[in-house]
């Protein structure tokens, strides 16, 4: 589609011209053409220009300035130089004919009696005609993309439009470039040889990269696809692939394919603000349930119907929380803000697992309200416990430590003590385990009673006295201790638990012995200390340090 010196070649004007250097540069594409006959050209030159000259402002350079001012020309990308051989100039230099033919520049040398405006007006003409068709085929396909707009399209109607447009195989995918529509079957799962960039036109105003790629049926047939991210706000971003297999994209395709984009923005962006508008409808619905906040319980079933939640069903609700490793110590129990991004997608790879289950994401945590199915505690436990490993290798994201709470299974006049006990679970079992966890109630254990006692004097009562005072001292050597008898009394291990020097642990244990006139071979003694260990961080989240 593009006019180049080749092309010109071929026009009336030049019938008398003739190629004397630069024949391997042929292919290169015309963007304007005009006349030259002052030397500081890098004042108006632009890519892709002819220049007509009769040399008459350079006919006494010296050959090495000659050189120059050809090295000029390259490097503004001039597509080619016409000289006309008339009485400024009888024979063209050959100092210029050897530097157009070592930088591949077209130099094309016209009699004396060629006008220069024929030359002019035959290519500017033709490159008027190439916009023209720009400019219709942009508004063809701006009507196309307009009109399917007014008919309410799905995602998969835009791709088709597209094929239609640009005559080669489109396959829309996700974030993890897995296809989610395509216009043939066989291009929906691929194999990615290499990809890499492509150098971005003047036409383009997205990324592109070429992949080359083959098909599960053949692995040996290689072919190339073009990839281009469809960026999107506050919602998954998704990419666009089209395959070479059958032709080469050119500019014209690249117009139709950069309207796509920007109409799957428009789209993405309008069922996003939609679905936002409905998931914080439900999620008002589902925290006045969580906190039963209706004045009877027929509003309660009116609200939870909404959700399809129906009173005469069991159900389990499920209280998830990922954070960072280096966020867990003994000391520090604050809940770590959670990635939108990143629980967005989470939630989509649960819907290929799970079904007909509500959700609700917080700023810290997200919950799921599941169909019970009849299981048992351990049975469902367990059954979850499969899918949800599943689903988190699927997961493209830094490793997080995730605390996972199920509650029984429960009625909708049930929810608001089970999703408590759901968020204690996650609670107080993240406050002794340092690694992954899920966990039912029951497994709580010990740590059940501790979570059912809200009194703070109550829970001061299980704390030795001396434990309290070395807290209000010398707080570091409490997670001494903590480290120490989690490690069975093994200075090396719990010394690289804190990583410090054993020798340093050995001196903080002698000091805390010291302090608290503790026997460490004494049982009963170990045991009362251990449990004050364990109160002491519900003490702190309880935010009664001034009562101590």
């Amino acid at each position: 589609m593009s006019f180049t010196i080749q092309d010109m070649l071929a026009l009336s004007s030049l019938e008398d011209a003739l190629l004397i250097g630069g024949k391997n540069g042929l292919y290169k594409k015309i963007t304007n053409i005009m006349v030259m006959e002052a030397p500081d050209v890098e004042k108006w030159l632009t890519p892709g220009q002819v220049l007509l000259s009769s040399f008459y402002s350079l006919q006494h350079e010296t050959p090495i300035n000659l050189e120059k001012f050809i090295a000029k020309l390259v490097h503004y990308k001039t597509s080619c130089l016409i000289i006309k051989k008339d009485r400024f100039i009888e024979e063209i230099p050959e100092g210029i004919i050897e530097a157009c033919e070592r930088y591949d520049l077209p130099l094309i040398q016209i009699p004396g009696n060629t006008p220069y405006s024929t030359i002019i007006s035959e290519v500017m003409q033709i490159l008027f005609n190439e916009k023209v068709k720009l400019l219709d085929y942009y508004h063809e396909i701006h009507h196309k993309f307009t009109r399917i707009a007014l008919e309410q399209p799905t995602l998969s109607d835009i791709v088709c439009v597209l094929e239609e447009l640009i005559h080669c195989p489109v396959s829309l995918l996700d974030y993890n470039k897995t296809c989610i529509f395509s216009t043939q079957e066989r291009y929906a799962e691929l194999n990615v040889v290499s990809s890499i960039p492509i150098i971005k036109k003047s036409y383009m105003n997205y990324s592109y990269n070429r992949q080359s790629v083959s098909t599960a049926a053949d692995p040996q047939q290689i072919s190339t696809q073009l990839i281009v991210e469809i960026p999107n706000i506050g919602n998954d971003f998704h990419y666009l692939a089209i395959s070479e297999a059958d032709k080469k994209l050119h500019k014209f395709d690249f117009m139709a394919i950069e309207n796509a984009v920007s109409f799957f923005q428009m789209e993405l962006i309008k069922k996003f603000a939609i679905s936002e508008v409905q998931q914080n409808f439900r999620n008002d619905i589902i925290d006045d349930l969580l906190a039963n906040k209706f004045s009877s319980k027929e509003d309660m079933y009116e609200a939870a119907e909404v959700l399809k939640l129906y009173p005469n069903k069991k159900y389990r609700i499920v209280v998830i929380q990922f954070v960072q490793p280096s966020e867990k110590s003994f000391n520090d129990v604050k809940e770590s803000t959670i990635d939108k991004q990143q629980n967005k997608r989470f939630i989509k790879l649960c819907q290929q697992y799970w079904l007909d289950f509500v959700y609700r994401i917080r700023s810290n945590r997200i919950i799921l309200i599941m169909n019970a199915d009849h299981q048992t505690d351990e049975e469902f436990k367990q059954s979850f416990q499969k899918d949800f490993l599943l689903i988190l290798k699927k997961m493209e994201s830094k490793p997080y430590i995730y605390r996972i709470g199920i509650s029984h299974e429960t009625t909708i006049d049930d929810f608001q003590t089970q999703a408590l006990h759901s968020l204690k679970i996650i609670q107080h079992a993240g406050r002794f385990k340092t690694t992954s966890f899920i966990m039912n109630y029951e497994d709580l254990g010990f740590y059940r009673v501790l979570s059912e006692i809200t009194d703070a004097s109550k829970l001061k009562e299980l704390l030795p006295y001396k434990l309290l005072l070395l807290y209000k001292k010398e707080p570091e050597l409490v997670e001494t201790l903590r480290a120490y008898l989690d490690c069975n009394k093994n200075l090396t291990k719990s010394a690289e638990m804190l990583f410090v020097h054993p020798k340093t642990m050995r001196y903080r244990i002698n000091k805390i012995v010291d302090f608290c006139d503790i026997n460490l071979d004494d049982p009963e003694e170990l045991l009362s200390y251990n449990i004050g260990l364990r109160v002491l961080p519900t003490m702190i989240s309880q935010n009664e340090h001034d009562d101590l």
